[in-house]
């Protein structure tokens, strides 16, 4: 009724982060070819936008460089606004059999007290917004600790030294009065993510859908460059 008082274009869609390859074809057939308009639109999109837009600043692709055999060969893993256990439980469980195999140690950033926080060895529990502080905090401490690698960081990648002055001023104690948290721990999660063997960082939505989601996930890349 209403396409027929007003025309293909008063109506939209919006579907599901959740539909298949398949699903998606067959709406955008409905709604392009069959009604006329072009107003479709996913959460696909909403969701990840900001982490696009991070990882095509930094890597210059829209892609995560990892997979998903290394759940099981991180010695750290860092859960930055995600709780894991909720919503990627398969996942979480080879996690929960390779900490228990290896050893991992957990940093977990979250606000809230959730199933994943309780879980890890360290629980960042921030103020919420604040995660670039802390992941600049973190860097500041590993860059001045010498914990970094400056010959892969000059074969591999560009702009480090404005980096490092971005960070300076991003002492753990400057990062704990705006993130609400110990200077201690922060050093003692900067530690852990520097000195691993093997880092791993599992992100969600604490990240992505935010007002400044594409600086939250670009201190994160730059902190595992780094």
């Amino acid at each position: 009724h209403i396409i027929a008082e007003h025309g293909p274009h008063s109506v939209a869609f919006y579907l599901s982060g959740q539909l298949l390859t398949e699903d998606y074809y067959v709406f955008n057939k409905i709604a392009k070819g069959l009604i006329g308009t072009n107003n479709i639109d996913t959460n696909s999109r909403l969701c990840m936008s900001s982490a696009v837009v991070a990882y095509k600043k930094s890597l210059g692709a829209d892609g995560p460089p990892t997979c998903y055999e290394d759940l099981e060969l991180a010695d750290c893993v860092l859960f930055a606004g995600s709780n894991m256990a909720y919503a990627h439980p398969v996942l979480f469980r080879r996690l929960e059999a390779a900490k228990q195999a290896r050893g991992q140690k957990w940093i977990v950033i979250d606000p809230r007290r959730t199933d994943t926080a309780a879980s890890a060895d360290l629980h960042l529990q921030i103020q919420p917004g604040t995660d670039v502080a802390l992941f600049n905090a973190m860097l500041h401490h590993a860059i001045w600790q010498g914990w970094i690698a400056p010959d892969y960081m000059a074969a591999h990648t560009e702009g480090f030294a404005a980096l490092k002055d971005l960070v300076r001023d991003y002492s753990p104690r400057m990062a704990a009065d705006i993130c609400g948290v110990s200077a201690d721990d922060i050093m003692l999660a900067a530690s852990w993510f520097a000195q691993s063997p093997a880092s791993l960082s599992l992100y969600c939505m604490g990240l992505n859908q935010s007002s400044h989601g594409t600086d939250k996930n670009l201190a994160l890349i730059n902190l595992h460059l780094a």
